[in-house]
């Protein structure tokens, strides 16, 4: 055979040969992707509580369980749960000084305002305002029912910013709502689902659409409390190859904020579509028989995380298997990028696991480094964790992309830099459990 037929045929087959070696394809990634765009894309409505987005994205999700071979514990994938929300689904506007802001981008709605409708007075306040507190008796004595107080967020440090806190949670002065000025491009919206709605609005609006002295504003909100709103934990397994009764937990929340108004949705492509992708080509990865492990692997897609880890909270108490037969569970929240390195949330509270990933990492120079933080509830491996699970939080770093909670949380924008070494990363560490 001549040298120039074998240069041809390594040309050809090196990349069948670098695929199979290395366990996930190119063919993943762009599955993954596809799954972002996907529950990303306009048709999904932010995956909140809006034109039923939330649900939507549950029987996709559905359907990729059952498409990939994943059997349901009981007679179907979704575990139901209700839940109690507050959301804007038509009517957000507001106008600063005649300036019509943008929902989503220029301002945001604080969730569990009322509704409210009208034209109010802006008074700006700062830390002068409290230092002696006479302004503020002043402000007590005059009626304030069609005024908003405005804090510049910027000047709210120390002693100011727990004055002011203290200010907007108990509005002693009686007035009509606050705004709040942020020193940002554009706002970051988050939900909750507080069983008390607000007596007084409060928003949040960007420093760059205010006026030197602002004096006036046009609002109108219309706030939907909806109880007993139906959602589903999306959960399935693989079964192991041996009679083993310990499982392996994949967990992911694919909800996200919804809408804000008719137009402004949140895509939610990061946080966390990038999550959900990830643990869906897992699920797939050991769906081959080849890759089959021992014990059983259950894969939870969760919903209500972002009105406080519901759908975990559901699912820990709840659970469709035994919590004492958890050998280890990975919550995957925010993977879309990774150019410098993974957290390990929990990785103080389990050193031998941390250093197990840090070893794999540094063996196959897989990503940049894995860091450790300690406990903080801030995801959906949480509420398995205070039941006595061993669970941590994986999220990629790197200033990439650093949309948070905002408009342009943007499939298109999510650059998935490390996402096949962090997938490899994971992949071996759970091949090690």
């Amino acid at each position: 055979m001549t040298n120039r037929i074998l240069r041809v045929l390594l040309w050809f087959c090196l990349p069948i040969i670098l695929y199979s070696g290395n366990g996930i394809t190119a063919q993943n990634i762009v599955r993954a992707r596809i799954i972002m765009d996907t529950l990303s894309s306009a048709s999904m409505f932010g995956r909140g509580y809006v034109n039923n987005g939330c649900g939507i994205a549950a029987e996709y999700l559905t359907n990729e369980m059952r498409n990939t071979g994943l059997k349901s514990f009981e007679e179907g994938f979704k575990q139901n749960f209700h839940v109690n929300v507050k959301t804007y689904p038509s009517i957000v506007s507001m106008k600063i000084d005649g300036t019509i802001l943008k929902p989503g981008e220029e301002f945001a709605v604080i969730t569990g305002s009322p509704t409210v409708e009208g034209a109010f007075k802006l008074i700006e306040i700062d830390s002068t305002w409290f230092k002696r507190y006479r302004k503020i008796e002043k402000l007590k004595k005059r009626d304030l029912s069609k005024t908003l107080i405005v804090f510049n967020t910027g000047l709210a440090k120390g002693k100011y910013k727990k004055l002011t806190d203290s200010l907007s949670r108990n509005n002693y002065i009686n007035c009509a709502g606050f705004i709040y000025v942020i020193d940002k491009n554009s706002v970051a919206w988050s939900v909750n689902s507080a069983d008390k709605v607000l007596s007084y609005p409060v928003f949040n609006v960007v420093n760059r659409v205010m006026s030197s002295k602002p004096s006036f504003a046009d609002i109108n909100v219309v706030l939907e409390a909806v109880d007993n709103y139906k959602v589903s934990n999306v959960i399935g397994y693989l079964p192991g190859t041996s009679d083993s009764d310990s499982f392996v937990v994949i967990t992911a929340h694919y909800d996200h904020l919804g809408m804000m108004g008719k137009d402004a949705y949140f895509p939610g492509a990061n946080d966390n579509a990038s999550g959900t992708a990830m643990m869906l080509d897992l699920a797939d990865y050991y769906s081959k028989a080849e890759n089959r492990l021992p014990y059983n692997i259950v894969f939870m897609a969760l919903a209500g995380e972002e009105i406080g880890l519901r759908g975990s909270q559901y699912a820990a108490e709840n659970s469709l298997f035994p919590l004492n037969k958890i050998r280890f569970l990975i919550n995957l929240d925010m993977v879309g990028t990774g150019s410098e390195g993974i957290t390990m949330v929990n990785g103080v509270q389990y050193p031998e696991y941390f250093e197990k990933m840090v070893k794999i990492n540094a063996e196959n120079e897989y990503i940049l480094k894995v860091v450790k933080r300690g406990e903080s509830c801030n995801s959906d491996h949480c509420p398995f964790y205070k039941k006595g699970v061993p669970a941590v939080f994986i999220y990629s770093m790197g200033s990439e992309h650093i949309e948070y909670h905002s408009l342009k949380d943007k499939s298109q924008l999510v650059p998935l830099t490390e996402y096949e070494d962090i997938f490899r990363l994971i992949r071996d560490f759970i091949n090690l459990l």
